[in-house]
C-alpha cells in the first residue's frame, strides 16, 4: 500500500477499513440522536423543588437563620445556660491557677 501510495498517489481502501469508518460514523450519529433526546426529555422533566424553600419558608434563599423564635429555641436555646455554665468551671479553675501560683511563691521563699 506505501508502494502505490508513493509511486502513483492513489489511495486505495480495504473492504474492512470501510466498513469499520461506516460504523464509526453510524456510531457517532447515533450516539448524537440518542443524546440530544436525553436533552429534550430533561427539558421537559418538572423543575425540582427547593429543599432550602420547604426548610425556611419565611426567609428569602441564601440565609440559614432560624424563621422562627421557636425554632430559633429549640435549635439555641440552651446556649446561655451553657455558656453560664463554662464561665463558672472557668472562673473555679482561675482560682485554682491562683492558689497553686501563692504556694509556688511560698516554696521558693521557704527554700531561700
Amino acid at each position: 500500500m506505501s508502494k502505490e501510495l508513493s509511486q502513483n498517489t492513489k489511495f486505495t481502501l480495504s473492504i474492512q477499513t470501510m466498513i469499520s469508518i461506516g460504523v464509526g460514523i453510524t456510531t457517532l450519529v447515533g450516539f448524537y440522536y440518542m443524546m440530544m433526546g436525553e436533552i429534550q426529555e430533561a427539558k421537559q422533566l418538572p423543575v425540582p423543588m427547593s429543599i432550602y424553600s420547604e426548610e425556611y419558608p419565611s426567609k428569602p434563599e441564601g440565609y440559614n437563620w432560624s424563621p422562627s423564635y421557636e425554632q430559633y429555641k429549640q435549635q439555641v436555646g440552651n446556649l446561655q445556660d451553657d455558656m453560664d455554665e463554662l464561665y463558672e468551671i472557668t472562673d473555679e479553675l482561675k482560682e485554682e491557677v491562683d492558689k497553686l501560683k501563692q504556694k509556688i511563691v511560698e516554696l521558693r521563699i521557704q527554700v531561700q
